[in-house]
């Protein structure tokens, strides 16, 4: 890939995948016609797919280990070896275990079909004091890279074994694929607002033949691909590692499973840090929405420091310069730049680049080069720096991209949009949030097949015990007030703010939170209530 503007180091920065594309997997946790929060009491969930009790029947149906269709998959136990050659591609994930693990297709009738996800391993060095599972989120990002990461953090590191699996449809866990990287290209590609009936039923179209790519390659692993399930690999996992308590890190899409885990399995809940979290009682427009405020707000903050710096593409005020750039955005859209081999850069690649960028603050040189070159018409330049951003190598191939996953995995769990409700929530936005908005919106959409009910509810988990929530005030995927509102739901949690802009807080160089992380990981110790971290 071309690379020549910008500093490798971004890739080390960059969460995994694309910020539009993955949008809706950091944004709620589920799905309804309607924006009001549903807050009805919930139902008890279980990965056994265990009706809740009733008058009827006040037994409530075993789950986990304690269910007997289940006892086999706990009794198993799984085979570690070092994990091949073409999955040490850095020296420190040359040291992780690989195993297997046999879980049920479908918990609701575990007899009927199994398959297999892939788990890591990173043993402690030290004195251990279990195992911490994590979990990068998404969703649709595999969890290789994290256990490695974390294994490399020298105080996690020595005291616990870190964990992880592959959640279904992503990494080696039978991943979902449903276009090539040619429609790849196309879903990057789509103007987030379209002008006119006819360029609408195309992007409808487009969503149709993403949908139908998924069913076919997917079968019938699409109804199984849930946070529910997921969790109830987590807990096999556990499990089969003999722990009585998972102890467990999740940044974003994470955080959900965390907190579903909390719900399900409260008595073998440990230590839970959920950093960059959902709010499970917004719905999928009401994600949107939160989430549409949380990326223009980052950007504004963007643009209020470019404004600072010598080589901003921009003069004047922010406000200014919001017009501008959309200005330039809606020309894009008319006139896509065209680049060599018969690509184009139009404002669909422009909005998923720019989303992706302010993620982090150490993003924002690069930013600044990139909107540069998407205000001026050198095609082949805009190119280069759109595929940098999406993650494009210079034969047209995603070898990171989990675009399929994402979708896949909202779609089993409620999260997207219909094509119409998409549309009217882009256009709402496009006024108030004009650069990232429309985006956001249609980041959610899709024609699900299969299409999972609405979950959208607060967590109910009032034994589990109390966990560390880690909110950042400029977060432009989970904004902060999400982390504000999962707090109360889970009784005894404590919140740590940082004031900075940028996805998730932990391990990005912030002293305070950092320490805070490990004294409660490694002792237990939460902080203070209404600690911030600067």
């Amino acid at each position: 890939m071309t690379t020549s503007i910008y500093a490798s180091r971004l890739r080390r920065i960059a969460p995994v995948g694309l910020a539009l594309v993955l949008a809706a997997g950091c944004g709620g946790s589920g799905g309804g016609a309607e924006s009001k929060t549903d807050r009805r009491p919930p139902a008890a969930p279980s990965p056994t797919g265990a009706a809740t009790a009733t008058a009827s029947a006040p037994t409530a149906k075993p789950i986990g280990a304690d269910d007997p269709a289940l006892k086999e998959f706990y009794a198993r136990k799984p085979a570690w070896a070092k994990c091949a050659d073409d999955k040490a591609t850095k020296a420190d994930e040359s040291l992780l275990e690989c195993a297997k693990l046999r879980v049920p297709l479908d918990y609701a009738n575990p007899a009927a079909e199994t398959i297999e996800v892939q788990a890591y391993r990173k043993k402690a060095t030290g004195e251990r004091l279990g195992v911490l599972a994590v979990d990068p989120g998404g969703p649709g990002s595999g969890v290789l890279r994290m256990v490695a990461g974390f294994g490399q953090r020298p105080a996690l590191a020595e005291r616990y074994d870190v964990v992880g699996v592959d959640p279904r449809g992503t990494g080696d866990s039978n991943p979902v694929t449903c276009v090539d990287n040619a429609g790849i290209d196309r879903l990057r590609g789509l103007d987030p607002t379209p002008d006119d009936a006819a360029e609408l039923a195309s992007i409808s179209a487009f969503h149709a033949e993403f949908a139908d790519g998924c069913t076919a390659r997917g079968g019938k692993l699409l109804a199984h691909l849930g946070t529910r399930e997921v969790v109830g690999d987590l807990d096999v996992l556990r499990g089969v590692l003999g722990e009585d308590k998972l102890n467990y890190f999740g940044y974003s899409y994470g955080t959900f499973l965390g907190a579903v885990y909390l719900e399900t399995f409260p008595g073998h809940s440990g230590r839970m840090v959920l950093d960059a979290p959902m709010d499970p009682a917004l719905d999928r427009v009401a994600a949107a929405r939160s989430q549409a405020r949380g990326f223009e707000q980052t950007f504004r903050a963007f643009l209020a420091d470019c404004l600072k710096q010598s080589d901003c593409p921009f003069d004047g005020t922010v406000d200014e310069a919001v017009r501008t750039l959309a200005d330039r955005l809606h020309k894009l859209g008319e006139k896509p730049l065209k680049a060599a081999g018969g690509r184009t850069i139009g404002e669909g690649e422009a909005v998923n680049a720019i989303s992706q960028a302010v993620y982090s603050e150490q993003a924002w040189k690069d930013l600044r080069a990139t909107l540069a070159i998407y205000l001026g018409d050198d095609a082949r330049r805009a190119a280069s720096a759109t595929d940098y951003w999406l993650g494009r190598e210079e034969d047209g191939s995603y070898p990171s991209d989990h675009a399929a996953a994402n979708v896949t995995i909202n779609c089993a769990d409620g999260r997207q949009l219909t094509i119409a409700e998409a549309d009217a929530l882009a256009k709402e936005l496009a006024d108030p949030l004009p650069i990232t908005g429309p985006g956001v919106a249609w980041s959610f959409a899709a024609q699900c097949r299969p299409a999972g009910a609405d979950r959208a509810r607060p967590i109910s988990a009032p034994t589990a015990p109390p966990v560390l929530i880690v909110g950042s005030t400029g977060d432009p995927a989970t904004p902060y007030e999400q982390a504000q509102a999962l707090t109360p739901q889970l009784p005894g949690a404590v919140l740590l703010t940082r004031e900075a802009n940028g996805h998730g807080s932990y391990n990005r160089g912030n002293t305070c939170v950092d320490t805070a992380v490990e004294t409660y990981l490694l002792k237990g110790e939460l902080p203070a209530v209404g600690t911030r971290c600067t």
